[in-house]
Order: structure tokens, then C-alpha cells, then sequence
């Protein structure tokens, strides 16, 4: 990856864990090329203790190495996000307002949405 370093995506549990699906790194890469601007990743691979310790849901894309998100600190840079994460081909794309983050996953067994929560 030119943009991330692998730890960026290992579970913050300490379990060390990283299982992420090496298209869905491939196409994030792409999309922070695209986006011009600085990704930081506040969660990306979670195995499912973690999982359940932060409140994901059962069929969280995390714990299948599908799905990260990424902080924003304002507008104009979700702006940024979103044009390189839908440039880079993602169709799954959730936006955090009130916390400002983004989440975007790649799941193959879930439909294409973009959606705020």
C-alpha cells in the first residue's frame, strides 16, 4: 500500500489481529489517492470480542476484514472522503455526522447503501 501502513487497520483490542481483505486495501488506496487528503483510520480490522466491546453489530463488516472508518475534522474534507472512496468503486458508505467519521466497507454479502447514523 502507498498510503497506509498495515497497522492503521489491526484490531485496537491488542490482539494484533489483521485480517483484512486485500481488495478492500487495494481500493482504499486507491480512494485516498483519489481524495487528496489525509485518511485516518480509527477502526478497521475488529475480531469479534472487540467487536461486541464496542457495540458492532453481529454482522459487522469489521470482523471480516470488509470494512474501516475514517475520521473527518470537517466538511470540506468528508467531501474529499466521499469522492475518493465512490471514485475508487466503494457503494457502501455510511456517514457519522455527530462523531464525525465515515464507514465504508466492501462486504460482498451486503447491498450497496449509503446511509447516516
Amino acid at each position: 500500500m502507498k498510503h497506509f501502513k498495515m497497522s492503521e487497520f489491526t484490531c485496537k483490542c491488542g490482539c494484533k489481529s489483521c485480517k483484512m481483505d486485500s481488495k478492500f486495501l487495494q481500493m482504499i488506496d486507491n480512494a485516498r489517492e483519489y481524495a487528496r487528503t489525509f485518511f485516518v483510520i480509527t477502526s478497521g480490522y475488529r475480531c469479534k470480542e472487540h467487536n461486541k466491546r464496542v457495540g458492532g453489530s453481529a454482522t459487522s463488516s469489521h470482523q471480516y476484514g470488509y470494512a474501516a472508518d475514517i475520521k473527518y475534522t470537517n466538511e470540506l474534507q468528508l467531501v474529499h472522503i466521499i469522492f475518493g472512496l465512490t471514485k475508487a468503486g466503494f457503494t457502501r458508505i455510511g456517514i457519522n455526522m455527530s462523531k464525525k467519521f465515515v464507514h465504508v466497507d466492501n462486504d460482498p454479502n451486503k447491498p450497496d447503501a449509503i446511509f447516516t447514523y
